[in-house]
């Protein structure tokens, strides 16, 4: 019932309709309606996650198909250029490369290696990485500077070997 038309009808009764309106606020909320608004809004949160999952975080993945399998596989291998001595496997291969200069045979040689993980030169995160020249063989992270395309071997969290631009890595064995 309107507002209109509760105060036409506590007109006609001769009641004030003060009192009435503030008798409809005053009720007690029934337990069915608490139930159905908490059990809504679960509901709403439950959707809200779902949709977060699949469109925004990628972590549930109902409507990916076989072929992007592969794509998601080499994403989940990215990480920054700081994490590059910090993987958890003992011997791994790092590949620093700029994803809009890839070059075909070096990705075929990188998919060659065993464990790699990708680091994109283009990511601002990165860019402190980025030289003219290759820095070589370092102790600290801090002071790795590679070039486009190069790929080091890590073991124990250590650069054993390092290869630097299109030549050496066509010729690494």
């Amino acid at each position: 019932m309107g507002r209109e038309l509760k105060r036409k009808q506590a007109k006609r009764e001769g009641k004030n309709v003060r009192e009435v309106q503030k008798k409809d606020r005053d009720k007690p909320m029934k337990p069915q309606t608490f139930i159905t608004i908490i059990v809504a809004l679960i509901l709403c949160f439950i959707i809200l996650y779902i949709l977060t999952g699949i469109f925004i975080t990628k972590e549930i993945k109902w409507f990916q198909s076989k072929e992007n399998e592969n794509t998601s596989n080499t994403i989940a291998n990215r990480i920054l250029a700081v994490d590059a001595l910090r993987q958890a496997e003992k011997e791994y291969y790092v590949y620093f490369y700029d994803p809009t200069e890839e070059d075909v045979t070096i990705s075929s040689k990188v998919s060659e290696l065993s464990k790699v993980y990708r680091v994109d030169l283009s990511d601002d995160f990165n860019s402190n990485y980025v030289a003219d020249t290759s820095s070589g063989i370092v102790e600290n992270i801090s002071d790795l500077k590679v070039i486009d395309p190069t790929i080091i071997k890590v073991v124990s969290g250590a650069i054993k070997e390092i290869y630097s631009g299109k030549i050496e890595i066509n010729s690494m064995s």
